[in-house]
């Protein structure tokens, strides 16, 4: 009977305060809106593509070029960073699961035994001599969540899990942008140092020729001084092209986790330049709201902000404890679990701050202040975005245009110095003609080089802004659920957050 009575009476009171705590929760709900964003771009691309699921998740590989493919599987198994970003992860969802916990009853069993023995001399208190006790018990306390703070708390770190998430995709886009741009860099370095040599060969015959007219009474020694000091001046430009391959061969060693040196015999042969892909990824300003991943990583933030201010309300309110202790104690060991040695205590407590200096309110507006920044952040994360993705469009419409401009004129100085050589030969025009044209052909040609390099860089950027190289293969464009599925085929890092909830929930 006794049992019986208590079970009654816990189940009463468990039901009466569950109920009360799920009447209420204080502080603003939150409801994602998509920011404001312009229709259309101001520059469009007219050799652009529709970006596709597939093509944004693996947008490296529209480059064609194997050792690249090769250099970012290495990154996305080895890099140091992304493995920083997992472990982050992880401890957020580990901090969730501490919040989480919060929510449910916490439980603590106790046993011990003893024994003592009383003075029987003494008049008062009587002794009794010898006596032994065993006591076995479970202690348990559950906070109420009436106003629902801890339910807001538990919203907060959802959503501040989620922003660790984003950050970890950001990373890794910004990681596979870098090592692009350096691969890139690379190529082009190794191109404009086949340019430096060719322009080093083209003046030692150059000295030649002006030694050789010099003897035959056509030239003077001046133009042989003046023909050496530029060969020896191209010359000196090959050791500084080596120094920045050796400078970018090492950053692309780090980045794809290993020491600076580990890929410099792969990177070693000078191989095609990194041209832009024959068709840009076309993307709608609403495209990029959802795929880039620190717009929404801002978003989470603000969403968490916003579970914040309804935690800080809670304070306010009073806070409801359902304490409980159940138990046995007995003389004898075989007593125990007997229904005489049974003890239990319940109850219900309350308490309510009556004065406390305004800390509540003033925490109430702390959390609205903080959320209100956070919108602001977020407004300005999707502004710099779009400001991102428009720069890398202007870029590429600019370094098209130059681009050809600077290709005519790599074919007309190269057509002015052989002339100018041919006329230099037969005596017919003086060395300064063949030397200014000599110098025209190597500047357009590095600059056309470098053009090259620049117009591929936007390109990389563009991907880049467009929140390109997260996405799972798999997924589909314009479905909600996208960014947050998937895993990239050999990448370490985990793409999203699945359901993960203690169960405490």
């Amino acid at each position: 009977m006794t049992r019986l009575r208590f079970a009654r009476r816990a189940a009463l009171i468990a039901t009466a305060t569950a109920a009360l705590g799920a009447c209420a929760t204080v502080g603003p709900d939150y409801r994602h809106e998509t920011p404001a964003h312009p229709s259309a771009w101001s520059v469009a691309l007219p050799d652009a593509a529709p970006a596709g699921a597939d093509a944004l998740a693996a947008w490296w590989r529209a480059f064609n070029d194997p050792l690249l493919d090769q250099l970012v599987q290495q990154a996305l198994a080895r890099n140091q960073d992304l493995e920083i970003a997992r472990l982050r992860l992880i401890q957020a969802r580990a901090e969730r699961d501490q919040v989480a916990s919060r929510q449910g009853p916490e439980l603590g069993a106790t046993a011990d035994a003893a024994a003592s023995r009383s003075a029987r001399a003494l008049q008062y208190p009587p002794g009794i001599g010898e006596s032994r006790a065993y006591r076995l018990g479970l202690d348990a306390s559950w906070e109420i969540d009436v106003f629902g703070g801890r339910r807001r708390a538990v919203e907060r770190a959802d959503a501040e899990t989620q922003a660790v998430q984003e950050d970890g995709q950001a990373l890794r886009t910004s990681l596979l942008a870098e090592l692009a741009t350096d691969y890139a860099a690379l190529r082009a370095t190794q191109q404009r140092a086949i340019i430096a040599r060719d322009n080093a060969a083209t003046l030692a015959a150059a000295e030649q020729l002006a030694a050789r007219a010099f003897r035959h009474g056509l030239g003077t020694a001046a133009d042989v001084a003046q023909a050496r000091a530029e060969r020896e001046l191209a010359q000196a430009r090959l050791p500084e092209l080596q120094g920045e391959q050796a400078r970018l061969t090492h950053a692309i060693g780090v980045l794809t986790g290993g020491f600076p040196a580990e890929q410099q015999a792969a990177l070693a042969m000078p191989g095609q330049a990194l041209l832009i892909p024959p068709a840009l990824p076309a993307s709608l300003p609403s495209e990029v709201v959802r795929n880039r991943p620190d717009i929404r990583a801002a978003e989470r933030r603000l969403a968490a902000t916003t579970a914040g201010i309804g935690v800080a309300t809670a304070e306010q309110f009073p806070t409801f404890v359902i304490p409980l202790g159940l138990g046995s104690a007995a003389s004898l060991v075989r007593d125990l679990f007997s229904d005489a040695s049974i003890v239990w205590s319940l109850g219900v407590s309350a308490r309510q701050s009556v004065y406390d200096g305004g800390r509540t309110a003033a925490g109430v507006r702390a959390a609205q202040a903080q959320a209100q920044a956070r919108r602001v952040a977020y407004e300005q994360t999707v502004r710099r975005a779009f400001q991102e993705v428009e720069d890398a469009l202007a870029g590429l419409d600019a370094e098209h245009a130059r681009q050809q401009a600077l290709a005519a004129a790599v074919h007309d100085s190269q057509d002015a110095l052989a002339r100018a050589t041919r006329l230099y030969r037969n005596g017919l025009t003086a060395y300064l003609a063949v030397l200014t044209a000599q110098r025209a052909t190597y500047q357009s040609r590095d600059a056309l080089a470098l053009s090259q390099l620049a117009r591929t860089r936007h390109a990389i950027g563009l991907y880049k802004a467009l929140g390109a190289g997260w996405q799972a293969p798999s997924a589909a464009p314009g479905v909600e659920s996208a960014p947050h599925a998937g895993t990239a085929p050999g990448s370490p890092f985990p793409l999203s957050v699945p359901p993960h909830r203690s169960p405490t929930s």
